[in-house]
Parts: C-alpha cells; structure tokens; sequence
C-alpha cells in the first residue's frame, strides 16, 4: 500500500452532503477522497442532458429558502452562491381551482409578522380565515425556541386543524408549502418537521422566507465547484466509484472501489437510507440496529414534467396550480435560450402517478398547465419529457423509525445525508448540514 492509497478521510457519496463533509475538511486541511458511485456528481440532486434539446436538465426542480444558512455557506465556500436567484422577501403567484391569480406578498417586517402581515392581506382569503393565521404564532414561538410544537403522532392537517387554520388558506398556503417541503400529503406527513420548517423560515430575517432557485443545472451548480475546492487542496473526487466492502474499526478503516484498497482514519457514508446497507460485504454486529433501521424507513417519490414551448408561457419565475396533481410550475429558462421557454411541472408526494406510463404524464401535466395559464393554450409544444425519482425522500408519516445520528457505533465511521436527524425534512438544508456536522465528528476523530 502506498501513501497514495492513504488519506485523511473518504466520504463515500457525492451529493449536496457528501460534498459538503468533503469540502469542510479539506478547508481544514484534511486529504480527502470523494466516491460516487454514479457517473456524475450531485446523488438525488443531480442533472442529466436531454437528448433531444441537448440541455442540462435537474432531476427535479429544487428549491432553496433564505433560511438555508448552511446551504448558502457551503456555497460561498466554493464560489456559487452568486448562481442562486434568491428573492428579496417571499413573494408567491398562484392560480386557484377557478383559475384566478393569487399573489402572496411578504412585506419587509420583522419575522413572524412578515408572514402574518402577508396572510392578512390576501385579498383572496374571507377576513375570518386570515384573522385565523394569528393562531398559529403560539406554536411558532415554542418550534423557534426548540420546544415541542406538535404532538408525535400529529399530521400536518391534523396540526393545522387543531390551530384553527380554514381550509382555503391551508389550501392556498400551508399544504403546498408542506408538500414541497415533505414530499409527502398533509393528510400523511408528521406535523413536527412542518412546525420546524415554518420556525426557520420565520427566523431573524425577512429574506429567511425568500425562495431561491438555482440559475444554472445542480451539477455545475455545485457539484463541479466543490470537485474544484477539494482537489486544489490535494484531495480527490471519482465518479463512477462504487464503495464496496467498507472494513471500519481499529486505527484504519479500509475502503475498495474499482480494483483499489484506499484507507483512511475516518470514513463517511454520505449514502441514502436504502443504500447504506450495500457498502458493507461484513456487517459488523455493532451496526445491525442501525441497518435494521434504515432498511424500514419508506420513501416518498416526486413526479416532474418538463415541457419545452416555442414561446414564454409563464408570467413569474413559479407559479403554484392549487387543487392540482402538478403543483407547482418553474419557468427554466436560460439566458441565450431563444424565443423558446421550457416549464418544468412538479408533483410531489406522487404515489398515485409513478405508475402511469410517460404519455399519460405529459398529457396531465399539460392539461393542468394549459388550464392555469391562457399564454400556454396558444404555445405549440416542442418537447416532453417525464422523470420520475421513486424514492426522492424518506418517508415523514408518523410511526417511522427513528433518524440515525452522525455518530456511529463503530469507531470511525459517520454519517451524512438529508435522513440524517437534523430536525428538518429531507432538504438541501439538512443534507448539507449533516455533512458539517460529519466533517466536524470526522476532523475531531483525525484530531487525537
């Protein structure tokens, strides 16, 4: 075995939290190796070339939120945080069941009152469902304050129920916000992460609430900035390299990958919840509860929809289709793009529609469209196309195992991933705070 084979520290995973442990430690000076199994970098939060349009198209459109501090920080650290389009405050088009436009605007206040004031005035709300919103500040305050601010057993309906929110602002605002942030029903989803979303985007800054969409495709977004860093600090990052037969424990943890033996004092599994259990030919007995774990949580799928038009179709960078199986419709258009635009149409929580052939899909999603938005009815249709991520999430219903910590029974080896028991849904957010906290368990272990 050479020095060559020998680093620091090798994180098995190249998504938003694999590289984000990655890129923590070699700011801190550690060697590190990155192996993503996939050929390119990025996991559940990746893009891919559509062969027709020749366009870098995102598995999925992802969102990000003010209130994603360590999102936002990782991307500074390797020069991207420019590539966001973050709004001043949350500001949000709808079009209703009636195809009427809705527009929720939060003033500049200080937080909650951003939103409360936002609620009130929404015009398209009774007086009696908007004065209802004030209700739900007491639960607010405890979820800010790290206090218990739903039962364990709660749905999200249930909770929004209880505190007295009608069912057209929880139709206008509240489920879809929690569709989008649980990938999962309101009817389904523990109210307990929606009460902690609500706290952080409710936090110390108007902006915490502001939606940011990415201007560029997640890979070079993220991924081939964060290859930079970490290479240019002597570290290195394979795609197309499966972990197999991760040995843990002792003085070294032993690692192969594409013929290679690589070894290192820390290893961290920046793997999804079903594939932790494949990095091990030997299961170490200290592991099996953890394994055992993970191999029970269910996952929850998102549909998405990308509609290429020879015109612009949308009036605003997103528009929410209330009442609609495609919730949410992102303009993805590109600087130089043309006169052409391309829609890309989101069903999150979307059991009923993995199933359905593409045709079907695309037929759906441009029905509901064309619906929503008159300037879509005259557009001619260029091209489709229908993805489908049967396991984007982790499941969030009540009842499903507890989420595992950074920390493992084995010493050396850690864990990172948005499943991770960071407090909040599976996000960006906490995938990348995951990989924080297993780059700092991971620099303490390489400290002794």
């Amino acid at each position: 075995m050479t020095a060559r084979d020998r680093w620091d520290a090798i994180v098995i995973g190249g998504g938003f939290a694999g590289l984000s442990a990655a890129v923590a430690l070699a700011a801190r000076g550690a060697r590190v190796v990155v192996l993503e199994a996939r050929p390119r970098l990025g996991g559940r939060a990746t893009s891919w070339t559509d062969r027709v349009t020749r366009e870098a198209v995102d598995n999925g459109q992802h969102v990000l939120f003010g209130c994603y501090r360590e999102t936002f920080r990782f991307l500074r650290t390797i020069g991207a945080e420019h590539d966001v389009r973050l709004q001043p405050g949350l500001h949000v088009h709808y079009v209703d069941r009636d195809n009427a436009p809705i527009a929720l605007r939060a003033p500049r206040l200080p937080p909650p009152l951003h939103l409360v004031a936002a609620v009130l005035g929404c015009d398209a709300l009774a007086v009696r469902e908007r004065l209802a919103v004030l209700r739900i500040l007491g639960p607010l305050r405890r979820a800010r304050r790290g206090r218990r601010a739903a039962r364990p057993d709660e749905t999200v309906r249930a909770w929004l129920m209880r505190h007295g929110q009608g069912p057209r602002l929880r139709e206008l605002l509240w489920e879809p916000l929690a569709l989008a942030a649980l990938n999962q029903r309101p009817e389904q989803a523990a109210a307990a992460p929606f009460a902690r979303v609500l706290a952080e985007m409710s936090g110390g800054r108007p902006e915490d609430a502001a939606v940011g969409l990415p201007a560029r495709p997640l890979e070079p977004l993220y991924g081939a900035p964060a290859r930079a860093f970490i290479e240019a600090r002597g570290g290195a990052v394979r795609t197309g390299a499966a972990a197999t037969n991760v040995t843990v424990g002792g003085r070294l943890a032993s690692v192969a990958t594409r013929g290679e033996q690589l070894t290192a004092r820390a290893v961290i599994a920046a793997v999804p919840w079903f594939a932790l259990a494949r990095l091990f030919a030997n299961r170490p007995p200290a592991l099996e509860p953890l394994l055992a774990r993970a191999a029970q949580m269910e996952s929850a799928p998102i549909v998405t929809v990308n509609l290429w038009f020879d015109r612009p179709v949308l009036t605003a960078p997103f528009v929410g289709l209330v009442g609609r199986t495609m919730q949410w419709a992102f303009d993805r258009r590109r600087p130089g793009a043309g006169a052409g635009t391309h829609v890309a149409l989101v069903s999150s929580g979307a059991g009923a529609l993995v199933s359905l052939p593409n045709g079907a899909l695309i037929d759906l999603a441009l029905d509901e469209l064309r619906g929503a938005c008159p300037a879509a009815r005259s557009a001619r249709l260029v091209h489709a196309s229908a993805l489908r991520e049967h396991r984007a999430t982790f499941s969030l219903a009540p009842g499903q195992p507890r989420r595992p910590d950074t920390e493992t029974a084995v010493r050396g080896l850690f864990l990172a991933g948005d499943w991770i028991a960071t407090g909040l849904p599976g996000t960006i957010e906490s995938a990348v705070r995951s990989g924080r906290r297993a780059a700092e368990a991971a620099g303490a272990a390489l400290a002794q």
